[in-house]
C-alpha cells in the first residue's frame, strides 16, 4: 500500500495472542478495545493497512532478503577479519546463520526478519471481526467482502513466504487463546504438502465459488490510490508461483535430502515420491493467471516516451539502444503495465535500499548525498549473462575463448557498443559483444550509465570519478568488486536528497516472471514444444535476442545444436533465462533452491577486480577473490527454527543439520 498506517492493533495482538511460549500470561479483557478499532470504516482501514505492514522488507539492504544468493555484493570492511560485511543476507551466505540468534528470522522476528506469526494473528483478528455480525459504521458490503478477501490472500502469501524459508511450518489458521490447553498451544509443524494445500485453499476460497465458477468479491482492478493492495490478478499469479514451488524438485519427491526428516509419528515432512501431475496443475495456473493479466491490460513493458536528448543521435544508429531503454524502465517506471504486484517501501536515508546503495555518486567528495555507491555484483554474475547471440559464453562458438576473456582490449566504435561503452578506452574482452541486458543492468569500468538525468562515462578504477574509490569519501563506499548494478537506479534519479530520487514499487511479480514460469511448467510436464518456445521468445525479443529455436539450431553459433529439443536441454535454457531476466529481484535465490542447484552457485567465492588499489588498466583488471562463501547441503536449504522456540515447545522438530 502506498502508505502503511500503524495502529493500536499491534499492542492488542500482543495481549490477545499466545506466542507459543507465554502460556501462563494473564490476559485482560480487551474486547472493548478491539471494538473501538473496528468501529468505523476509517479505523478498519487502518487495521487493514496494518496487516499489509508486515510485508517482508525485501528491498532493505542491511535487513532484507535481497542479498540472499550470489547476485548482490555489499561493501566489505577490510579492517575486520574475514572482510566481514554489514548486510545480514550476505552473512547467511557466508555460513554464519545459527539457532541461538537466527539471522533474518521470519519465524519469531529479529535480525532483520518480520514476525510472520504475529502478522498472521493480526490477519486472523481482522477476518474474524469482518466475518462476524459486528457492525462497522460506513463500511459497505462490497468493501467488507473485498477487504476480507485481501487479507486471506495476505495470509496465503505470509504462509508461503515462510514455507520457502523453513519448509514445514505451523499453519496459523486460527489464533490460540489464553483459554486453550497447553497441548493446543504447543502446535506442531505440518508436512509441506499440507502447508501448500492450506495456502492454495485460501486462494481458491477467494477466487472461486463452491461450484468452481469465478468469484468476484476480491477486486479485479486496484484503484490508483490503493496500488499495492492485492487483487484477483495478483491472487492468481501468486497461486501460480506457489504451485510451481510445490512442483519443483526441492518439494516434490525429495527423498535425497529429507528421507529421515520425519515427525514424532514417523511421517515424512517432505513428499518422498515425485508427482509429475503437480507440474500440470502449475502450468494450468500459469495460463489462467496470464490470461487474466492480459485481460486487465498487463503486457511486457515497452518504452514509448521521448528518448533523452543526449541519446537522440545514437538511437538511430545503435543496435541495442532501444532494447536497453525498454529494460531499464521495465523495472524503474512506477506502476507500468508489466508490473503485477509491487511493494512500496520507504526511500530515505534511514532505510538503505537497493536503489540508493547501488546508485553512482556524482557530487563532490564528502557532500551530503543520497547515493552510496557500494552495492555491486561479482564476476560470476557478469559471466552468467549471454553473448549478443543470446546464448551462454561457453556455448557461443563465435565468442572469445575462455583463456582470453580477461585480456585487455580497446573498446571499438562500432554501432553495437555505441552509447553503452566508451570508444577507445581499455576494457577486457569479456565486456564486449554481450547481450543488451548486460549493458542495461550491469555497470563495468568504462561503460556509460544513464543516471542523474545525465549520460555519465563511468570510471571504476581507484581514484577516478565518477565511479572509483575516492580517498576523501567514506573508506568503504565504492564497488569493491569493481562491478556495479544499474537495474534499480531510475535514469532520472538525482542523489542530492531523497526527494530527488525517483521512487517506484519494488517488483514482487511481473508478467515476465509468469511467462517464464509457464514455459518451465510446460516443459516439465509436456516436454519441449512451441508453447514453451513462445513464452521464452516474448522475453528474448524484448531483450533484443534471437528466438530460442533459431539460435539453438544454428551450428555456426552454438556448441550444443538442438539443445532446445530435449527436456533436459530446454530446462537448462529456461532456468538460465530466469536467472538473467529476474536477476537482482530476490527471485534467483529461491529458484536455485527449488531446483536443488545451490552447490553449483553458493559454494563459489566472491570474485571481482582490484577496485580498491587498481589505478591503471593493468592493475585494475586483476582477478581478486574477495570473500569465501559457504553452503552446506541439505542443511542450508532450510532456515533454522530459533533455539528458544525449541525450548518452549517440545513438539517442535528442528530442521535437518541445525542443533
Amino acid at each position: 500500500m502506498k502508505k502503511i498506517l500503524k495502529s493500536t492493533i499491534v499492542s492488542l495482538v500482543a495481549l490477545l495472542s499466545v506466542n507459543g511460549c507465554n502460556y501462563l500470561d494473564i490476559v485482560p479483557d480487551n474486547i472493548m478495545q478491539l471494538e473501538d478499532i473496528f468501529e468505523t470504516k476509517e479505523k478498519t482501514y487502518s487495521a487493514l493497512a496494518d496487516c499489509y505492514s508486515y510485508m517482508p522488507n525485501i528491498y532493505k539492504v542491511h535487513t532484507g532478503t535481497a542479498l540472499l544468493g550470489d547476485e548482490w555484493i555489499e561493501r566489505f570492511d577490510a579492517t575486520v577479519a574475514e572482510n566481514r560485511g554489514y548486510c545480514i543476507g550476505n552473512k547467511i551466505m557466508r555460513g554464519w546463520n545459527n539457532t541461538t540468534n537466527s539471522l533474518l528470522c521470519y519465524w519469531t522476528g529479529g535480525q532483520g526478519g518480520t514476525h510472520t506469526y504475529e502478522a498472521l494473528r493480526m490477519c486472523n483478528i481482522f477476518i474474524d471481526y469482518l466475518e462476524s455480525d459486528f457492525h462497522i459504521i460506513d463500511l459497505s458490503e462490497v468493501e467488507r467482502k473485498n477487504w476480507i478477501a485481501q487479507i486471506k490472500v495476505l495470509k496465503a502469501y505470509y504462509h508461503y513466504f515462510i514455507i520457502r524459508l523453513y519448509g514445514p511450518i505451523i499453519i496459523n489458521d486460527v489464533n490460540v487463546t489464553p483459554m486453550d490447553d497447553l497441548e493446543t498451544v504447543r502446535r506442531r509443524r505440518q508436512p509441506v504438502e499440507d502447508c501448500f494445500q492450506y495456502v492454495l485453499g485460501l486462494l481458491d476460497e477467494v477466487l472461486y465459488n463452491e461450484d468452481g465458477s469465478e468469484k468476484y468479491e476480491l477486486q479485479t482492478v486496484t484503484p490508483a490510490i490503493f496500488y499495492g493492495q492485492v487483487n484477483r490478478v495478483i491472487a492468481k499469479a501468486l497461486k501460480a508461483k506457489i504451485l510451481i514451488t510445490r512442483a519443483s524438485p526441492l518439494f516434490n519427491g525429495n527423498s535425497e535430502y529429507y528421507s529421515n526428516f520425519v515427525n514424532e509419528n514417523g511421517e515424512h515432512y517432505f513428499p518422498q515420491q515425485y508427482d509429475p501431475e503437480k507440474w500440470r496443475e502449475a502450468y494450468e495456473a500459469c495460463e489462467e493467471a496470464i490470461a487474466l493479466a492480459h485481460e486487465q491490460g498487463h503486457k511486457l513493458y515497452e518504452y514509448t516516451d521521448k528518448y533523452r536528448s543526449f541519446d537522440i543521435d545514437d538511437v538511430e544508429e545503435s543496435e541495442i539502444m532501444k532494447a536497453c531503454y525498454n529494460l531499464r524502465f521495465a523495472i524503474t517506471e512506477p506502476w507500468n503495465d508489466e508490473l503485477i504486484w509491487g511493494h512500496t517501501g520507504p526511500c530515505d536515508g534511514s532505510n538503505l535500499n537497493l536503489h540508493n546503495t547501488s546508485a553512482i555518486r556524482y557530487q563532490p567528495v564528502n557532500s551530503n548525498e543520497f547515493t552510496h555507491q557500494w552495492l555491486g555484483t561479482s564476476l560470476d554474475v557478469v559471466e552468467r549473462f549471454y553473448t549478443k547471440n543470446g546464448v551462454p559464453v561457453d556455448e557461443d562458438k563465435t565468442y572469445y575463448e575462455e583463456s582470453e576473456r580477461f585480456d585487455m582490449v580497446k573498446i571499438p566504435s562500432d554501432t553495437y557498443h555505441l552509447g553503452y561503452m566508451q570508444p577507445g578506452e581499455t576494457t577486457v574482452k569479456m565486456h564486449l559483444n554481450r547481450e543488451p541486458r548486460f549493458y542495461a543492468w550491469i555497470a563495468v569500468d568504462r561503460c556509460i550509465w544513464r543516471t542523474w538525468d545525465l549520460r555519465l562515462d563511468i570510471k571504476l578504477r581507484s581514484g577516478e570519478f565518477p565511479g572509483g574509490r575516492m580517498s576523501d569519501n567514506h573508506p568503504t563506499d565504492y564497488f569493491w568488486t569493481g562491478i556495479g548494478v544499474k537495474k534499480y537506479v531510475h535514469p532520472e534519479s538525482r542523489g542530492y536528497v531523497a526527494s530527488r530520487t525517483i521512487q517506484y514499487p519494488y517488483p514482487l511479480i511481473r508478467l515476465a516472471d509468469l511467462y517464464l514460469l509457464a514455459a518451465e511448467a510446460y516443459n516439465e510436464y509436456y516436454g519441449p514444444g512451441q508453447v514453451a518456445y513462445d513464452y521464452l521468445n516474448k522475453i528474448r525479443r524484448r531483450a533484443g535476442l534471437p528466438d530460442v529455436e533459431q539460435v539453438w539450431s544454428d551450428a555456426t553459433i552454438v556448441n550444443t545444436v538442438g539443445k532446445h529439443t530435449t527436456k533436459e536441454g530446454l530446462r537448462e535454457i529456461i532456468q538460465h533465462e530466469r536467472l538473467l531476466e529476474l536477476s537482482f529481484e530476490s527471485q534467483s535465490y529461491y529458484d536455485i533452491l527449488r531446483w536443488k542447484r545451490a552447490d553449483e552457485f553458493y559454494t563459489r567465492p566472491v570474485r571481482g577486480w582490484n577496485a580498491p588499489d587498481g589505478k591503471t588498466a593493468d592493475s585494475f583488471y586483476q582477478v581478486i577473490t574477495w570473500q569465501p562463501r559457504t553452503f552446506t547441503t541439505p542443511k542450508d536449504y532450510l532456515m533454522p527454527i530459533p533455539y528458544n522456540e525449541m525450548l518452549k515447545n517440545p513438539n517442535m522438530i528442528q530442521n535437518p543439520g541445525w542443533i
